[in-house]
């Protein structure tokens, strides 16, 4: 890229802003229930939906979330624009575990999604924080 030339991020800024006023304005839900098209499977597991309790998140897990960000090089500025963040969020507030009680959603089973679904349930993560910054 030639020195003179600048990036303009301008419309990147104006989505941010419009996101944030349609998140203020929705209705302020604490269960996200994402329900996928065809069932996902990952390591065994078959999961037609997934059941996120946002409202259930502490500022324990907050910590810990912002905790294995710092352990993995990452520094944490805005949590509701950070994926590492809005990812940490959804494996602690998903519902679902296996037989043995055991989370079924993690960073690896999280990167394995279709990008649509991936997307729907980290804008739901997204979503909440904006909600709660009003």
């Amino acid at each position: 890229m030639n020195i003179e030339e600048k990036v303009d991020f301008s419309a990147d800024a104006e989505a941010a802003v419009q996101l944030e006023a349609e998140a203020k304005a929705e209705l302020d839900t604490m269960i996200y229930t994402h329900t996928f098209k065809e069932p996902f499977e990952f390591q065994g597991h078959t999961v037609t939906k997934l059941t996120f309790d946002w409202g259930g998140l502490t500022g324990e897990d907050h910590q810990a979330i912002e905790d294995d960000m710092l352990r993995h090089g990452q520094t944490l500025t805005i949590p509701s624009f950070s994926g590492p963040f809005l990812a940490g969020m959804a494996v602690r507030a998903c519902l679902d575990r296996d037989d043995n009680g055991i989370r079924i959603v993690n960073a690896d089973f999280l990167k394995a999604l279709p990008l649509r679904d991936y997307q729907k349930i980290y804008f739901s993560a997204r979503r909440f924080l904006l909600r709660s910054e009003s």
